[in-house]
């Protein structure tokens, strides 16, 4: 049970570190002391450190089961597990080619951020977690053992409440604008159709 809390404290750290240094007063404070290079050192630094301790976190080193033991694989759920992930890989792919991670971080120093609407953005309001939650279920699918199972399962509990709070900090950041933009995307399921005007 104590390996269960430390995963839990592992995805703790990771998502105050991701949605505390995303808030717009923790942002605004950093920008103001070092500016917008600064908070955006300071944002890529912590972000991988809690990222790498809650993924330690999970205490699981078989990466490769498969090849040492390969009477534990599950067929189906292993192909599925690879499926999902290059269906995120491809997902987190589109999605970047559209805007960089440190456009959505407002870290880019060489322009004003705006409110992109374009490609898979025009589906999802969020393909990046939307692509993060099918990696998680991929990686659990591939490797069906508590810690990880787990791990995906309270990291992507996360990903819904950070995606919550980035709503809130977007409509405060563009008003209107995104107010609008919602009506017509999905939240993280990509909106299959289009609205009717």
């Amino acid at each position: 049970m104590l390996q269960y809390f430390v995963i839990l404290v592992g995805v703790a750290v990771f998502g105050l570190q991701h949605s505390g240094l995303s808030a717009l007063g923790v942002k605004d404070w950093i920008t103001n002391r070092w500016g917008k290079t600064g908070y955006a050192h300071i944002y890529k630094i912590t972000s991988v450190l809690a990222l790498l301790f809650s993924f330690l976190s999970m205490g699981f080193w078989d990466w490769f089961y498969f090849v040492t033991s390969p009477e534990l694989v599950q067929p189906a759920l292993f192909l599925l597990g690879w499926g999902l992930i290059a269906l995120g890989l491809f997902l987190a792919s589109k999605a970047s080619q559209v805007i960089s991670v440190s456009t959505v971080a407002d870290m880019r120093t060489d322009r004003k951020p705006e409110l992109v609407t374009a490609g898979i953005y025009s589906r999802t309001r969020h393909p990046l977690y939307l692509a993060t939650i099918i990696l998680l279920v991929g990686m659990a699918s591939v490797y069906p053992f508590s810690n990880v199972i787990v791990y995906a399962l309270s990291l992507s509990a996360y990903v819904l409440i950070g995606t919550f709070l980035e709503e809130r900090k977007l409509v405060l950041q563009y008003g209107q604008a995104y107010q609008d933009y919602r009506e017509k995307t999905g939240f993280i399921l990509p909106r299959l159709r289009k609205p009717e005007a």
